[in-house]
């Protein structure tokens, strides 16, 4: 039987009882009616108004026929809380085949070696004589809670943002194309540190150096923005590895310059060789000469000097023996024997 709540703002379908139009009340103000609820019902009083026409009331709100008799059967067993969005769980749950003495197994290592992977424990169970798949090793490791969240989330969000590699075979043909960046460490006495900041050129071998405080990214846009000032030529891509110093303000600057920015592959520095050989001549040539400081500006300048070393007195075998600054001049000048290229391998 169908009726009006008097004093209801909308249409009610349900018994005419005493006492209706409070219980009515009562129900939308305690019931925890959503806005989605609210708007069927105002849909089914449209209905109502207009003659109860299926057909005239769904195409009027582009829903189905047959989604406005679910409703009305809906509201007429439950009243308008019946409308509330139910639980799409599956009423049949996929109950776990998985033998309970291989999850004791799982659960076992996993706590042995907290740290490890679903694959790494796929082939530690696999030499205990238990065949069992990556997937299943993964969800017994989620019923059981043994799943780092904060880790998971991170390689989740690595994974949906995968960062720029550098195509393969790329060729460097000119002074710019690639500048290779990365971070030492300069050990004090008493524990404490400085952190060299370095960028090369891969073609010309020129180099910037920076001494800050800490590996914070907005350190290295601060030493991005001083590469663009000291190097004689523009920078047109970097490659760094995955450190702090390279991401949020760092990654920002670059976008903002429309700078590529590529990151080597995690746990390979040999993608970064040039940088990091230098840091190997670095401490050859220079910190184990002495040329340690405790202020931050005496080691910026004494860095600075050394830089000027590097760039203008030292000479490079790489480069037939000239420095990095009379390369460029020939390069610049056309007097080179041949226009070199350097190709670059993942």
């Amino acid at each position: 039987m169908k009726g009006r709540y008097a004093g209801c703002p909308m249409t009610t379908y349900g018994s005419i009882l005493p006492g209706a139009a409070a219980i009515a009340r009562s129900a939308l103000r305690t019931e925890g009616i959503t806005n989605k609820t609210k708007q069927r019902l105002k849909i089914l009083d449209w209905h109502q108004k207009h003659g109860a026409n299926l057909s005239l009331t769904a195409r009027r709100f582009g829903i189905q026929r047959l989604t406005l008799r679910r409703w009305l059967r809906r509201v007429q067993q439950g009243g308008p809380v019946g409308l509330n969005d139910r639980s799409h769980r599956p009423k049949k749950l996929r109950q776990p085949t998985t033998p309970w003495e291989t999850v004791m197994a799982v659960v076992k290592l996993r706590r042995q070696y907290p740290a490890w992977s679903k694959y790494k424990l796929r082939v530690m169970l696999a030499r205990q004589e238990v065949i069992v798949s990556a997937s299943t090793v993964g969800r017994i490791l989620k019923r059981q809670g043994l799943i780092d969240q904060k880790v998971s989330q991170k390689r989740r969000r690595s994974a949906l943002h995968p960062k720029a590699r550098f195509p393969k075979g790329l060729r460097i043909s000119q002074p710019g194309d690639m500048v290779q960046m990365d971070t030492k460490h300069i050990m004090l006495p008493g524990g404490k540190r400085h952190y060299q900041f370095t960028a090369i050129d891969i073609l010309t071998k020129q180099r910037v150096l920076e001494v800050y405080c800490s590996e914070s990214s907005r350190n290295g846009a601060a030493f991005l923005k001083t590469c663009r000032q000291e190097f004689p030529f523009p920078l047109l891509a970097v490659q760094t590895d995955n450190g702090s110093p390279w991401l949020k303000e760092f990654a920002r600057l670059c976008q903002a310059q429309q700078l590529p920015h590529y990151y080597i592959y995690p746990r390979t520095p040999k993608q970064n060789t040039y940088v990091e050989i230098s840091h190997g001549a670095d401490k050859r040539e220079f910190y184990l000469q002495g040329n340690v400081w405790q202020k931050r500006e005496t080691m910026r300048q004494k860095l600075k000097d050394w830089q000027n070393v590097w760039n203008n007195v030292r000479p490079h075998e790489a480069l037939d023996y000239l420095t990095p600054q009379a390369y460029f001049l020939k390069w610049q000048t056309g007097r080179l024997p041949t226009k070199d290229t350097i190709t670059l391998q993942t």
